[in-house]
């Protein structure tokens, strides 16, 4: 009987202790193409640097590496996501066909920047090196919203729009 009290006590703590598998965690999200063309550039290094110019990097590994949101060079399993399917192959719908990486929410990305390279054609693509600097407004939270189609406004903050880099020829 104890037993069944102190499950009754105890369970409404525990149901609000279950948290999204995004807690703590925010997007940047990178909008990379040519001049006089909206479509994003495939196939291009793009990395996060810190306040240094160096790639990012917490507790001692690296953090700092942009992915296409197509999720196949970031999920080798997509099992455990089930709306991958749904939308396409998109792990985070709202972010589109562009670039993505996941990062610490409670950073202060003052100082950051986007570093966008094309090496493609051996290293010697007919892109520029671009520099892009970030502020806190370009880290977009995702707890509750990473499978939305559309992210929704939030009070305080400007509405969701990707970081948009424009890439010039060499």
């Amino acid at each position: 009987m104890r037993t069944l009290i102190l499950a009754v006590f105890i369970s409404p703590f525990v149901l609000h202790a279950q948290h999204c598998g995004y807690d703590f965690a925010s997007i940047i999200v990178v909008h990379a193409h040519r001049f006089n063309n909206a479509t994003v550039e495939p196939r291009l290094r793009i990395t996060l640097l810190d306040t240094n110019n160096l790639p990012a990097v917490i507790n001692g590994q690296d953090w700092n590496r942009f992915r296409p949101n197509d999720g196949r060079s970031t999920l080798p399993d997509r099992a455990w996501q089930s709306h991958f399917e749904r939308y396409s192959g998109q792990v985070f719908p709202f972010a589109g066909d562009n670039y993505v990486l996941v990062v610490p929410s409670r950073l202060d990305y003052t100082g950051y920047s986007i570093l966008v390279q094309d090496e493609r054609n051996g290293g010697l693509g007919e892109l520029r090196r671009t520099v892009m600097p970030i502020t806190n407004n370009d880290v977009y939270p995702l707890c509750g919203r990473y499978d939305e189609d559309v992210y929704p406004p939030r009070e305080g903050r400007p509405n969701f729009a990707p970081v948009d880099i424009i890439l010039y020829q060499r």
